[in-house]
């Protein structure tokens, strides 16, 4: 049976004294227009349960979004994808800063990864993006290969704002564009990868990536996707046929964190356990027994876990343990 899912939502404390958003005006980089206005922040809060409507509400964006002030952009990509981008300055400026990459059928706003990024904000800057095909940026999704091309644009983007240290986070689908840009030698400092596949597969075990084999390989239902919360997939004829991620990882030249949950229902623990043995001597691998897929395991503890290893890579060049972390 299937875990009910979870509802991103003040805490009861926090409800009867929160007030309306104010909104306040977001400086640019010189020479660049504003874009955007961001809202005054409000401490994140951690997940609920969440119905079917509700989740639906997420995907397709109309609730969600981030709680820290920032500011939104446009990237384009090197092959002239243009992408849409939220970018949270975090603490201190020209600090080390983040890359956050969602899944299949997300988006930088959905309330998980909304969340992941306002708190990895509050160590360093920030700058989370809708890849390619889904939420606000253009193109179509290629399911982690061309991808790699988005994360670089950010990768980028980053450095030329005065940031000297970045790494790339990662979930599903977007921890395989972290490997896959790693493996194209994106400059980036280190990356963290969450509930990634080793390998793409014709004929994937279980019913959950089974259902998503058949929906991409049919055109009425990849129509249906997109009419209902706006996503675009390639179709399988045009896919690229990247390398497997464990493949990719081997060329793997920065730390590479992998973290993975036992009850995954979407890839088995036997691929994170590949993909850190490929990378070798500079990956580490953080198991947990419960952590669902992707954005299921997002909470408050592991936000905080994560926190403390990217601020030890950055320290050290090593990523530690799930011990050294507490979690």
């Amino acid at each position: 049976m299937t875990p009910p899912a979870r509802i991103w939502s003040p805490a009861p404390e926090q409800q009867s004294s929160r007030c309306p958003p104010a909104y306040r005006a977001v400086p640019t980089a010189p020479g660049q227009a504003p874009s955007s206005v961001a809202r005054t922040p409000r401490p994140p809060a951690e997940p609920r349960e969440r119905g079917q409507f509700r989740a639906f509400l997420e995907t397709r964006g109309i609730v969600g979004g981030h709680r820290t002030p920032g500011r939104h952009l446009h990237l384009h990509t090197e092959d002239a994808v243009r992408l849409r981008g939220t970018y949270l300055p975090g603490p201190n400026p020209g600090g080390p800063a983040v890359v956050v990459l969602h899944g299949l059928f997300s988006h930088r706003r959905k309330p998980a990864y909304a969340y992941l990024a306002d708190r990895l904000a509050e160590w360093g800057a920030v700058l989370a993006i809708d890849l390619r095909g889904h939420g606000r940026s253009r193109g179509v999704s290629t399911l982690g290969d061309l991808e790699a091309l988005d994360a670089e644009a950010a990768a980028r983007w980053l450095r030329a704002h005065g940031h000297p240290w970045v790494a790339l986070v990662g979930m599903s689908m977007g921890g395989t564009t972290a490997i896959h840009a790693v493996h194209r030698r994106a400059d980036v400092d280190a990356a963290v990868v969450i509930s990634a596949p080793a390998e793409f597969r014709e004929d994937p075990p279980g019913e959950p990536m089974q259902r998503l084999r058949r929906m991409w390989d049919s055109s009425f239902a990849r129509a249906g996707v997109r009419a209902a919360i706006g996503v675009r997939l390639v179709p399988p004829a045009r896919w690229g046929k990247p390398p497997h991620p464990e493949q990719m990882a081997r060329d793997a030249h920065v730390p590479l964190l992998v973290v993975h949950g036992e009850d995954d229902d979407y890839f088995p623990i036997s691929d994170a356990e590949r993909l850190a043995a490929a990378a070798g001597d500079g990956a580490r691998l953080w198991r947990a027994e419960r952590f669902g897929h992707a954005e299921d395991g997002v909470n408050a503890a592991f936000a905080d876990a994560l926190i403390a290893a990217l601020d030890q890579v950055h320290a050290t060049g090593r990523f530690p343990s799930r011990k050294d972390v507490g979690w």
